[in-house]
């Protein structure tokens, strides 16, 4: 048996360990790239990467670089909305009218290796970001698991990784060049513009186009990260220790049963190696049990069993430079809801959405997730003045993902929990704002001033906005 690793679990493709225990049980297919039918006479569809969202955008602008960028606000009709990798599952992107594309706005645009900042062109895609810092001697603190996004859009919705002494991506941000809805070209940071600095951090893409982000790095590190299948309850016991004694620390739950994969990633030592083999089908693995025993009486018994026999003790072991252990693969579509609890509600938070889960027979076998991200000072963004755990909850991509999350949002909600601004949640502008006391009407009045008349707001934006059409 090979070790079970988190790219195992999040990624993953057909045929597995267990599959001789499930004769004839395999995946249910997947949906189709594009969801969405090109028509002819109709403008081309767009998409995003969990298929969940789509548009019909009149125009689709590709400026490759400031000026073009600002041209095309001005000259821009209808709702604006930008796009980078398209990984929000929440509905920030979709307009029939003007859609515009940062692909082009990519690389660095400087970088000083003493002061160990870089300059970075809001489009660029976390995994061409590492190489890029590398070669100017630095790296990010932190990086999300998925390398896919683009900088941009991460900052735009405080997107993180795990560490409990490690903020998201928009609390590194020392400077933001941001082009307006009216097309000016406008920069910020704290000494410049802080009003503009502070919502931009996490802005939605409500202000306008992010067209470069200064980043304070460190110097280029290395790390090495171990899994490990323990037991549930043994480690959020312990997890006070875990998360003091690594730089990060995660877990992922697996439901319906006593077992959960942990991550410890910390500094490379000298001799550290790779050791197991990694497989990507363990989700479909994992799919094929569940879907095998789900119907029998005491399911979560004998599946709780397969899975401990099979699995035991086993772990897996990655090392290398820190931009090529962070991130690890996705192949399975899927769709997702994240909320973030003050720190300490964490365990409890969790443990209640386990027992929600067994209770209530939910048919689900999909992973939760579990990391912890320091606090910040920026004003929308999920960790503004607590530091969090941040728990997801994840559904297959060819499953209708409704009846599970509407099970467990009002969990979430009972914790004090405020919704990832990327990802699925049904909360609307006054119960957001009850959530943001010190600065939701700071950002409305900076949205306002720059866009009086709501250019760059959708119709999702002006739900959780409370912004009037």
């Amino acid at each position: 048996m090979t070790g079970m690793t988190r790219r195992r679990f999040l990624g993953g493709a057909t045929a597995g360990t267990l599959a001789p225990l499930m004769a004839g049980c395999g995946p249910r297919a997947t949906e189709p790239q594009m969801p969405v039918a090109y028509e002819l006479g109709k403008p081309l569809p767009w998409v995003n990467w969990a298929g969940n969202q789509s548009c019909r955008p009149r125009e689709r602008p590709g400026p490759e670089n400031e000026d073009a960028l600002r041209e095309a606000l001005r000259r821009a009709t209808g709702t604006v909305r930008v796009v980078g990798a398209g990984h929000s599952f929440s509905a920030l992107v979709p307009t029939d009218d003007t859609l515009i594309a940062t692909d082009l706005l990519t690389g660095l645009a400087g970088h000083d290796r003493e002061a160990l900042v870089a300059d970075v062109w809001a489009g660029t895609r976390l995994h061409d970001l590492g190489p890029l810092l590398a070669d100017a001697g630095q790296a990010l603190p932190n990086m999300p698991d998925i390398d896919y996004v683009a900088l941009g859009g991460a900052i735009a919705t405080s997107a993180h990784a795990t560490g409990q002494r490690v903020g998201s991506l928009s609390a590194g941000g020392t400077a933001i060049a941001l082009a307006t809805p009216s097309g000016d070209l406008v920069e910020c940071s704290a000494g410049r513009n802080s009003a503009l600095f502070n919502a931009a951090r996490t802005s939605l893409g409500a202000l306008g186009v992010m067209t470069r982000i200064r980043l304070k790095n460190e110097a280029s590190f290395e790390l090495t990260e171990i899994n490990r299948i323990e037991r549930t309850e043994e480690v959020l016991e312990d997890l006070p220790n875990r998360l003091a004694r690594h730089r990060h620390f995660e877990l992922m739950p697996l439901v319906h049963s006593d077992l959960t994969v942990t991550v410890a990633t910390d500094p490379a030592r000298p001799g550290d190696a790779d050791r197991g083999k990694d497989d990507p089908d363990a989700i479909h693995t994992l799919r094929r049990v569940f879907d095998a025993v789900a119907w029998m009486p005491g399911a979560d018994r004998v599946y709780n069993f397969l899975l401990e026999t099979v699995l035991g003790d086993d772990s897996f072991t990655r090392t290398g430079p820190s931009y090529t252990v962070f991130p690890h693969v996705r192949q399975v579509r899927f769709r997702e809801m994240e909320y973030s609890v003050p720190i300490d509600a964490g365990p409890a938070c969790l443990r209640d959405i386990l027992k929600t889960i067994r209770d209530r027979r939910i048919p689900v076998c999909f992973p939760l997730e579990y990391r912890t991200v320091a606090a910040d000072d920026i004003w929308l963004s999920m960790f503004e003045g607590r530091a969090a755990t941040s728990i997801s909850v994840h559904q297959f991509g060819d499953q209708d993902y409704r009846a599970y999350f509407a099970e467990i949002e009002p969990i979430f909600w009972k914790y004090d929990g405020r919704p990832h601004w990327g990802k699925l949640h049904t909360l609307d502008a006054p119960r957001l704002a009850a959530l943001y006391p010190r600065h939701w009407k700071d950002f409305r009045d900076v949205r306002e001033a720059l866009d009086p008349t709501g250019k760059m707001l959708n119709p999702h934006l002006r739900t959780i906005l409370g912004v009037p059409a």
